[in-house]
């Protein structure tokens, strides 16, 4: 109970002196800045190019939804949380039909089964891109492949800050940060190391990568590591220290090191010319880090596993900020992309520190390897408009 206590005061103080610092982009938890929010009805004739955009990414991701809270309550909310949405057994309907629809079906099926909603709101509005790195790995050590992939430790503890809130009818608890991760020490728990200043076991490690490859899987969330041998196994987001994340490529950039921009061709050449001791002190300059745990990839045509616990869809699922969607809801965005219309039909299935920011920011997947990769860096579209498609059964509130 003590180490629980010193947390809850922990959470106290970061609600009292919240940072400016910029998040990272992958799945760590960050406070949600206070955001309107309201949904408006609206028409399917309402929505860009809604007869010509390909549905069938986004089927395949709802379908993947839909399996994935099978075993759920009916009675529950959606997961995740949102503003909106109903319970599962209000989704029941439009899963069961999304099981019969046929190649060419996907628009009948989305018009017969939802309503369109304008989402209107405030916060950060911009949708941005990212994929899953497929990166050469080692099981072993060498001059190259010198940075480890490594599981989460086990003197690692997560805890519900908000939670306690009740119970210690404490207002700054209410809006702590959902999760706090700590190092537990005998009875009590402190912050857990910075990046520069881990020093893990070597049971802990995996496998062994370029250490600009290892840093872009954390920046990611995960990734494929491929081996020599022709195999491949995935590296899961396990778990992440719990500073915010801070650009090592950025920072190179800002000192003048890193010539031609924030890329991370450029990076992996500055780091080949300047040794492992150079990119390590650049990576240190980002406190956050992100341990993994090594999955089995079933299949090779999906993503990693989301937020939401399903496989992602490249083309047809989004990170969103679940203090507004939750996971599962179906939205269409309407943004730019290379100086051409972007418009997808894409499912919540994930979020992220840096997509936290409200309603209208989004972090759509790319899919897999260097060409999904090349593709998302590119992504970076600002003022999108959003609608979100909910079930004919389930209430908009």
């Amino acid at each position: 109970m003590r180490h629980v206590l010193t947390l809850l005061a922990a959470a106290t103080l970061v609600t009292a002196c919240a940072s400016t610092e910029q998040t990272r982009p992958g799945p760590t938890e960050s406070e949600t800045p206070a955001a309107a929010f309201a949904l408006q009805p609206a028409r399917f004739e309402d929505i860009p190019d809604w007869t010509r955009v390909d549905l069938a990414p986004a089927l395949l991701a709802f379908r993947r939804t839909c399996e994935g809270r099978r075993l759920r309550d009916p009675s529950a909310a959606l997961p995740g949380g949102g503003r909106y949405g109903g319970t599962v057994a209000e989704w029941a309907p439009a899963c069961a039909a999304a099981q019969n629809v046929a190649p060419g079906g996907e628009r009948a099926f989305f018009e017969a089964n939802f309503i369109p909603n304008v989402v209107r709101g405030s916060g950060e509005a911009r949708i941005t891109a990212y994929y899953e790195p497929i990166i050469e790995a080692r099981r072993a050590p060498d001059s190259v492949y010198s940075a480890p992939l490594v599981r989460r430790p086990a003197d690692m503890v997560s805890v519900d800050i908000a939670a306690f809130a009740e119970a210690y009818d404490n207002d700054a608890l209410r809006g702590a940060p959902r999760a706090l991760t700590g190092q537990l020490n005998g009875t009590t728990v402190r912050p857990f190391p910075k990046r520069e200043n881990l020093n893990p076991s070597p049971d802990q490690v995996f496998a062994w990568a370029h250490p600009v490859d290892v840093y872009n899987l954390q920046i990611q969330g995960s990734g494929r590591i491929a081996f020599p041998d022709g195999t491949q196994a995935r590296a899961a987001f396990a778990a992440q220290n719990g500073y915010r994340w801070r650009s090592a490529l950025g920072a190179l950039r800002d000192s003048g090191q890193l010539q031609g921009g924030a890329t991370w061709a450029n990076f992996r050449a500055w780091s080949d010319r300047n040794g492992a001791a150079a990119t390590q002190q650049a990576l240190n300059a980002d406190p956050s880090y992100v341990f993994f745990q090594e999955e089995r990839i079933d299949d090779p045509a999906a993503g990693p596993r989301g937020a939401a616990g399903v496989p992602l869809t490249p083309m047809g699922s989004i990170a969103v900020d679940p203090a507004f969607h939750p996971y599962g809801a179906v939205v269409f965005v309407d943004a730019e992309y290379d100086g051409q219309p972007f418009r997808r039909l894409l499912v919540a299935q994930d979020t992220g520190g840096a997509i936290r920011r409200g309603p209208l920011r989004g972090d759509v997947f790319f899919g897999s390897g260097a060409e999904a990769g090349r593709a998302a860096e590119r992504m970076n579209a600002q003022s999108p408009r959003w609608w979100t498609l909910t079930p004919r059964s389930a209430p908009i509130s």
